[in-house]
């Protein structure tokens, strides 16, 4: 008898080895219990600066434009106790746009993640094929503190070549309500992409369509996708300053396009410096509402 494939299980490939345990499904198959998932820790620095709009533009893949000004966010964080590993962590370096989809059905307003780097090479596979996520690897440092409090700073790099470096000061803290770093609330939006096995890639994609998570719903009925339900949370407002550092096709040889690109993008004014840091249940991590959005054949906004 050959392998079968269960319906109502998530697997990756290999997949004759059976369900695929991961974020969203323990080993053997179905969701994790939360009682199963205990507490998880994050730490989020985050710089939102304003760049020059028709470089920004050029990111955005089908269906997008951008909302309002021409803001990048960009962010390095860390989560700890991360029970679908076991209790290990990672760090990650996400980008972040404001935009409005135009969808088939649905026209949406939030931020367009273009790319994610991930210490993990687990986070990278399961994000990829799971929830759409444009993740790539990197050794990414944890957050390191000023024996005063008052400073962080975070790097990422590839087999020793360092493409990225934050650094805050004057760090303080605030009262304020909980939410993530970002540019401006609303939906979370990635681009799936996964290319149709073809001589010569002549065939184009399997996959291309966005995804998000599905929205709940706030009190008073206002659509959310983010819930810190059961969170303690602190936040920071700081200065700071961050770097992209070119590379050469030897420093960096699947990534320097990437890097080079983002490094392109005009820092004309930062607007905006914060981290925050917070612990909940583990469940919350797990993402398991992402959905796909039907693509519009005409973008007509």
């Amino acid at each position: 008898m050959t392998f079968k494939l269960q319906s109502g299980l998530r697997y990756r490939m290999p997949v004759v080895f059976g369900p695929a345990p991961g974020p969203r499904q323990k080993p053997g198959g179905g969701m994790w219990l939360p009682e199963e998932t205990g507490r998880m820790n994050s730490e989020w620095m985050a710089i939102t600066y304003l760049t020059a709009r028709e470089k920004l533009e050029a990111l955005l893949p089908p269906g997008f434009e951008l909302r309002g000004e021409p803001l990048v966010c960009v962010s390095c964080a860390w989560f700890k106790n991360l029970y679908w590993l076991a209790g290990r962590g990672y760090g990650i370096l996400s980008i972040d746009i404001p935009v409005t989809y135009y969808g088939r059905d649905e026209t949406l307003e939030g931020s367009f993640c273009p790319v994610i780097w991930e210490g993990s090479p687990d986070a990278v596979l399961t994000g990829r094929d799971e929830l759409g996520f444009s993740k790539l690897y990197a050794d990414i440092a944890e957050i390191s503190h000023g024996a005063d409090g008052t400073t962080a700073s975070c790097s990422a790099s590839w087999l020793g070549f360092t493409f990225f470096d934050i650094a805050l000061t004057e760090l303080r803290e605030e009262d304020a309500a909980p939410s993530l770093p970002g540019v401006g609330g609303g939906a979370a939006m990635y681009y799936k992409y996964v290319p149709r096995t073809s001589i010569g890639g002549s065939e184009g994609a399997d996959v291309a369509y966005v995804t998000t998570p599905a929205p709940k719903r706030e009190a008073g009925g206002k659509p959310d996708n983010i819930t810190f339900d059961g969170f303690d949370f602190k936040r920071w407002s700081a200065k700071g300053s961050f770097q992209w550092h070119r590379a050469t096709f030897e420093q960096l040889p699947l990534q320097a396009h990437i890097v080079n690109t983002l490094a392109d993008l005009d820092i004309l004014a930062i607007t905006k410096v914060e981290m925050v840091a917070f612990s909940g249940p583990g469940i919350a991590v797990s993402l398991n509402t992402m959905r796909a959005i039907a693509p519009a054949s005409h973008h007509q906004p």
